[in-house]
Parts: C-alpha cells; sequence; structure tokens
C-alpha cells in the first residue's frame, strides 16, 4: 500500500495534487511560473524549468488564469518533491493504485 498521498517507484516517492496552495508555493519555491505555450492559451505549462517544455515557446501569465485553465482541463500535479521531477496529467487518468 502506497504511503499517504504518494507512491513510491524505485527511488522516487510520487505524489499527485490539485490543491492550488500546494502547487502554487512547491513552483514558485523552485523559479517555476505559469505560462501558456504562445498562441495557444489554453496549453498550460510552468515556465523555468530548463529540461521541460523543449521546443515550446512560453508566454508568462497570472496565477489565477492558469489555475482557471488547470481546473478547467480536471488536470492535477504529479511531482517527486526530492528530486523536482514534475508533470500535469488527468485527473481522470488511472493513477495506478
Amino acid at each position: 500500500m502506497p504511503p499517504a498521498g504518494g507512491y513510491r517507484f524505485p527511488l522516487m516517492t510520487v505524489y499527485e495534487t490539485t490543491n492550488h496552495n500546494t502547487i502554487y508555493h512547491w513552483a514558485t519555491s523552485r523559479g517555476l511560473w505559469p505560462a501558456s505555450v504562445a498562441g495557444e492559451p489554453t496549453k498550460i505549462r510552468l515556465g523555468g524549468d530548463p529540461d521541460a517544455n523543449l521546443g515550446e515557446e512560453l508566454t508568462p501569465i497570472e496565477w489565477w488564469r492558469w489555475f482557471q485553465e488547470f481546473d478547467r482541463r480536471n488536470l492535477q500535479l504529479i511531482y517527486d518533491p526530492s528530486k523536482g521531477w514534475f508533470t500535469l496529467g488527468s485527473r481522470l487518468a488511472p493513477s495506478g493504485s
């Protein structure tokens, strides 16, 4: 059984959250910022990670607008707090539990 709030993978503990406050604090503490793909305001991303969003031009947006799209699309943040790894995924997709 996975620990509360997370799943254990080899050398990685992954958490899932939809909590805006948790996402905001996790992202800003790592220098990440809310963004959308240039010209496509519904394609939201977290900017500021040089290893993510390769080949995409990002436009900074306000947090409230980012969270509005995040909720409209039923997304969740899936992340490893110790390694800085993250992705956005569907709340509707099976989580492996």
